[in-house]
């Protein structure tokens, strides 16, 4: 079945396919730059469906196996990942008359958050990448995955769940992803958590993200960056991100304050920061 897709706004490509590609885990996604072209195996209601995304700058064309009744859901699993319904714009003009940023816009005009097709692979990935460089959080989460998740015909990998992650214990956990005892024993810790009543608080997001700092092992960066990517708050400046604080200093604005942005435009000024620093390494 074909399922078209479109954005509000134009859809920044290359932005985008440089952020999956850099999260990206080989035995879950295949992702073709050249024909901006995604491949990934999404879980929709306890249902494997085989989804092939083709981008453009206007949306996204969807080749998928879902049944009809899981359509809008496979819809609504697109939008949140890709952000394609959030209007960016009100943002932008916000950020506009700001020193710094004005010239970041006008260098990254059309980037919107890309998130994660599922509030659980947002979270154990978060976990997991705690502390750790973005190339170390890849090869420990391509562990996991490898091993716990639900291989689909096609060859690839459904996300593992949260259930099957609680049903481990930390040890397990850890002689599977080898990471500290003390990282597999959060994961295990917010995959329980999830399983338990965190699934089921993912649209109250002050309850959802009070309960998940509450955990042990989860701190202000986990529960922010949870926020930020997982949730979609556009609320969220991660002022805690090492990330942003290099691009400040290399803005010479190591001083900045998230005080001085609007509220809803934080989510995009952590972004342009991020793409500052990509462009520059």
């Amino acid at each position: 079945m074909e399922l078209r897709l479109e954005s509000a706004g134009s859809l920044d490509i290359a932005h985008t396919l440089s952020v999956l590609s850099i999260h990206s885990l080989p035995a879950q996604e295949e992702i073709d730059t050249r024909t901006s072209e995604v491949h990934r195996i999404l879980r929709i209601e306890d249902t494997l469906v085989d989804v092939h995304l083709r981008l453009d700058d206007s949306g996204i064309s969807v080749i998928h196996d879902a049944p009809a009744n899981l359509v809008p859901r496979l819809q609504a699993t697109i939008d949140h990942w890709f952000g394609l319904t959030q209007d960016t714009a009100a943002a932008y003009a916000s950020l506009s008359d700001l020193a710094g940023f004005k010239e970041l816009s006008e260098a990254h005009p059309n980037l919107r958050l890309i998130s994660y097709p599922d509030p659980f692979e947002a979270l154990a990935t978060t976990v997991i990448g705690q502390q750790v460089s973005l190339a170390a959080a890849r090869t420990l989460a391509g562990r996991y995955v490898e091993h716990l998740g639900e291989e689909h015909p096609s060859g690839l990998c459904a996300f593992p769940t949260a259930r099957a992650t609680s049903s481990l214990s930390p040890g397990e956990i850890q002689s599977i992803i080898r990471c500290p005892l003390a990282r597999a024993t959060t994961l295990h810790t917010v995959s329980t958590w999830h399983q338990d009543c965190g699934q089921d608080l993912v649209h109250q997001p002050t309850e959802f993200l009070n309960q998940l700092l509450s955990l042990r092992g989860v701190g202000p960066w986990t529960r922010d960056y949870m926020a930020l990517r997982g949730l979609r708050d556009p609320r969220i400046f991660l002022d805690s991100d090492l990330v942003v604080r290099r691009a400040l200093k290399n803005l010479a604005m190591p001083d900045f304050s998230s005080s001085s942005l609007p509220a809803d435009s934080k989510y995009l000024a952590t972004l342009l920061l991020w793409a500052y620093d990509a462009e520059k390494r």
